[in-house]
């Protein structure tokens, strides 16, 4: 059976992140001390943090991370090899040429499973949450499901990139935000403008991919 410590780094493999510390950026921790307190074994695995880390991934079992037993991944599904087209392009390139592209190559990653593609983004408009060089995982989504505060690639014809969506109350008003405020402004668009909506399922980062 995998101690404490076995059981967090099995997590941090599966989800592929970068460190320590960027899996608990992942999981919203600011820092990664407590982890690091578990690798020392100065700490068990709380049922706080076995609920933050089951909250961000519910795949996993919480049982299985408190108690070691059973199954990481109790559907038998998610460990199944899960092939992902990549295109080794950035992310509006593919939109611009999809119709002309043809995978690089498939990749392997259960934990963004339903993802239609992956390609990079070289945009600085989202750092430091994405950074540039990261690759991304898409889902193609419809513009009457937007989920506010999520981040997406924005397909119309006055806009072509990655922001998050904000809503205007009782409006159709679209606001695409993005992280690097000193470069980028906010732009606002109607919802009838878009033409097709890709929700980031997932962020790969620093990865020979």
């Amino acid at each position: 059976m995998l101690n404490n410590w076995q059981r967090i780094e099995q997590i941090i493999k599966w989800t592929e992140a970068a460190s320590v510390s960027a899996f608990a950026r992942e999981i919203g921790l600011n820092r990664g001390e407590n982890l690091y307190q578990i690798k020392r074994g100065n700490n068990g695995i709380s049922k706080e943090l076995a609920e933050t880390i089951t909250n961000k991934y519910p795949q996993i079992s919480r049982a299985w991370l408190l108690t070691g037993e059973g199954e990481m991944l109790p559907d038998e599904a998610l460990r199944e090899k899960v092939e992902i087209p990549f295109y080794k392009v950035d992310a509006v390139q593919y939109i611009m040429y999809d119709a002309d592209l043809a995978p690089t190559y498939n990749i392997s990653f259960p934990l963004f499973r339903g993802s239609d593609f992956a390609a990079f983004s070289f945009s600085d408009a989202m750092m430091p949450d994405i950074p540039q060089g990261a690759v991304l995982f898409f889902q193609e989504a419809q513009v009457s499901a937007i989920h506010p505060g999520a981040t997406y690639l924005v397909v119309s014809d006055s806009f072509l990139g990655i922001r998050t969506l904000r809503k205007e109350p009782e409006s159709t008003i679209i606001r695409l935000v993005p992280k690097n405020k000193e470069s980028y402004d906010d732009v606002i668009i109607d919802e009838k403008e878009i033409k097709r909506l890709f929700v980031v399922r997932g962020v790969a980062v620093n990865k020979s991919i």
